[in-house]
């Protein structure tokens, strides 16, 4: 019997079978090889833990790490802690951080807690993580910066047997002079002013205005807004969550400046204006407001 010679080693177990020349040798644990004479690496034998211990399976949830510790909650010991990913805490990590609760977003924000996050709906004018910055600047309609050729309009109207023309490109804010200000023509039914960008612009609001024309107050009283990419196909800016067109209110008089601001904003090159209800005729200064799309 080949197990006469005690072949295994370390208190190994000698198994023969049925053939004579041929044995096996049951090893302890630590041992391994044919004889058992060789001792397991320890990491191979930490593979096969005799007790799992506090950590396993893993009392941490949403991410958190568990480990060991001689720590003890009241009088009990419990043998570990949990170590929170950010945006969690409570003893297993169980519970999401109302990170609202810091009152992150300035400016008027409104704060949406995330799990383990946040975020913020900014007010029109404003941008950013935090709505901590601005963008409400005048995009150069009053200033110039806008050409005559970047303003197109539906119509112009023609008095004075077409000698006095009111033309779109008059339609700047605060602009002076007899003939100061953009008119639709009379039979213009859906009547329009475009504003070209040139590129693509972060518009967060516009300021309207109305003019006098031969000694008569003549303003836009309503309007809708258009916004575009090509200068070909639209989108009508909507109310938020509704498939309805924002209606914005306008001028009550003839010279104070108005402004609406646009929450979310508009990111377009071409920005349309439609005006709804007109004192008179529909007469119109203006100036968009924002700032380039990196603010």
């Amino acid at each position: 019997d080949m197990c006469d010679s005690s072949p295994c080693k370390n208190g190994g177990i000698c198994l023969s079978g049925l053939d004579d020349d041929f044995y096996s040798c049951e090893c302890p644990d630590g041992f391994t090889d044919p004889n058992c004479s060789s001792i397991m690496e320890a990491a191979s034998i930490e593979e096969e833990p005799t007790s799992a211990g506090p950590c396993l399976p893993n009392p941490c949830h949403n991410g958190g790490t568990c480990l060991i510790s001689e720590a003890y909650r009241g009088d009990t010991f419990i043998g570990y802690f949990c170590k929170c990913p950010k945006g969690f805490n409570g003893i297993h990590c169980q519970h999401n951080i109302n990170e609202c609760e810091s009152t992150p977003c300035k400016n008027g924000g409104i704060c949406t807690d995330l799990i383990a996050n946040y975020s913020c709906e900014c007010p029109g004018e404003f941008m950013g993580r935090n709505c901590q910055q601005k963008c409400s600047a005048p995009l150069g309609i009053e200033g110039g910066i806008v050409t005559n050729q970047q303003m197109t309009a539906s119509s112009t109207h023609r008095a004075l047997f077409g000698l006095q023309k009111w033309y779109p490109y008059y339609a700047r804010l605060n602009k002076k002079g007899f003939v100061n200000a953009w008119t639709a023509a009379e039979n213009d039914r859906w009547p329009w002013i475009q504003i070209n960008l040139q590129k693509k612009m972060r518009v967060t609001g516009v300021i309207t205005q109305g003019a006098k024309r031969v000694g008569s107050p003549e303003y836009v009283k309503s309007y809708k807004i258009a916004y575009s990419n090509n200068g070909k196909s639209w989108t009508m800016y909507k109310v938020k969550g509704k498939n309805e067109d924002m209606m914005f209110r306008g001028n009550v008089d003839n010279i104070t400046p108005y402004a609406n601001y646009f929450t979310p904003p508009i990111k377009a090159q071409y920005i349309r204006l439609y005006p709804q209800v007109c004192r008179r005729h529909c007469t119109l200064r203006m100036e968009l407001i924002g700032c380039e799309l990196s603010g």
